[in-house]
């Protein structure tokens, strides 16, 4: 009787998971056209109504929407500093005028 005697094949050990820092740092250099952050154009309608195969399906669609009204309100902020600046340069403007006009009733 001969027994074999098995390898056991040791394996490496896994790495560790990125930190938060790491993950956001990636995040941020990642350039808009990165397929993890294209999404199709999408709305609520169609998450509410789609019948989702799966969770993940959904969650993927629920993500692309968040992704898509994320990048609607950075547009609006850019927007409203905009029309807050035009509004306090017309303010500043419309305060001349005032003096103007007082000085010339006097």
């Amino acid at each position: 009787m001969t027994s074999r005697v098995k390898k056991r094949i040791v394996l490496p050990s896994r790495p560790e998971p990125p930190t938060v820092e790491q993950i956001l740092e990636d995040i941020h250099s990642a350039v808009a056209s990165d397929p993890v952050f294209v999404c199709e154009p999408t709305d609520d309608s169609l998450i509410s109504t789609h019948d989702a195969s799966s969770e993940g399906e959904k969650q993927y669609l629920q993500s692309c929407s968040y992704v898509q009204l994320n990048n609607k309100l950075k547009e609006a902020q850019v927007e409203l500093e905009e029309r807050c600046e035009t509004l306090r340069s017309s303010g500043v403007k419309l305060g001349r005028v005032f003096e103007q006009l007082r000085e010339a009733a006097m």
